[in-house]
């Protein structure tokens, strides 16, 4: 008489195909969720450097500012106005009402300026147009890995 069903071998292979498979699949949705805010950033940060020059062409400085977190509680930077970074609701002719937030919990974009111009401090997690993942700093001239206002 014959057995109908499965060895230890089989099912020992057949998990360890499952397994391969679940791993690729999370490994592959890890990658798209990094570059998905990867993505992020760099428009963010496009916005924000397009609402600073509008910010300049105003005012003809950068928004003072000696390290802010932009978009943290507490920062009183959540809109940029002729004003500066003020918090929601504030005063001034609005330039951007609502500054990007960082695409995880508990980052910021890191923020210092003035007349001499301004820094705006990102890192991403993959490679993008801008090179290698790192941290990268935002400038009126573009965008590299130096900050010009140490």
């Amino acid at each position: 008489m014959k057995k109908l069903g499965f060895t230890l071998l089989e099912l020992l292979i057949a998990l360890a195909i499952v397994g391969a498979l679940a791993t690729a699949a999370i490994y592959t949705l890890n990658v798209a969720r990094a570059k998905s805010r990867d993505a992020k950033r760099v428009s963010d940060i496009s916005v924000m450097r397009s609402g600073l020059s509008q910010y300049w062409l105003q005012m003809a400085v950068y928004p003072v500012g000696d390290g802010i977190n932009l978009g943290q509680a507490g920062q009183n930077a959540d809109a940029l106005t002729s004003e500066g970074f003020v918090g929601a609701g504030g005063s001034g002719n609005v330039i951007l009402s609502q500054l990007p937030i960082a695409p995880k919990s508990g980052e910021f974009y890191f923020y210092k300026g003035g007349s001499a111009g301004y820094s705006l401090r990102f890192t991403t997690e993959r490679a993008t147009a801008y090179g290698q993942a790192g941290t990268y700093y935002a400038h009126a001239a573009g965008v590299d890995q130096i900050d010009e206002l140490k």
